[in-house]
Order: structure tokens, then C-alpha cells, then sequence
């Protein structure tokens, strides 16, 4: 097995881990807005992605009843009323 070993300066190192640390942060940062985990209100396909279930399963969902806020068309889902809705659900083992 061939191995390369880089040798690098403090200084080179700290702004290589810097680095890294920022671009990870950026790409979690990005995916918590795309999923919607820092927003309390929600789009349909973010639900999805919060309720780990496919589109046709939330729409059976919502036809009995998952709340929902409709504004003109735009449809937002509070997940804090989402989770206190499916909390009715839950069974004791």
C-alpha cells in the first residue's frame, strides 16, 4: 500500500481545519433550511422529508384530518400542531 505524507506548518493547519470546518457547517446549515428543521412552518414536500413518508401516504394524512394553513393558495403545515395532531394517534405498548 502506498501512503503520502504532507507536512504542513501550524499555521497551514489551522487554516485547513478552519476551512473544512466552515464548508461542513455551510452543506448542514443548507440542509436544515431545505428540509425545513429550522422553520416552524413548513411546505408539503419538507412534511415529507420531516415525517419521513411519501407523498401519497401524507396525502391520506390529510384527508383525515393533519391540519393544515392554506393562505391564499399557499399551503403551510405548523409542525408543532402537525405532532400534537399525530400525538393523538400514539398507543401505549
Amino acid at each position: 500500500m502506498n501512503e503520502l505524507t504532507i507536512l504542513l506548518s501550524q499555521t497551514q493547519q489551522e487554516t485547513l481545519q478552519q476551512t473544512i470546518h466552515h464548508l461542513l457547517t455551510s452543506e448542514v446549515n443548507q440542509f436544515k433550511v431545505e428540509l425545513g428543521l429550522n422553520s416552524r412552518y413548513i411546505k408539503k414536500k419538507q412534511l415529507c422529508h420531516y415525517l419521513n413518508l411519501s407523498n401519497n401516504t401524507l396525502d391520506k394524512l390529510i384527508v383525515n384530518g393533519l391540519p393544515k394553513i392554506n393562505i391564499q393558495g399557499v399551503v403551510l403545515y405548523d409542525k408543532i400542531e402537525v405532532d400534537h395532531w399525530l400525538k393523538k394517534f400514539s398507543q401505549s405498548a
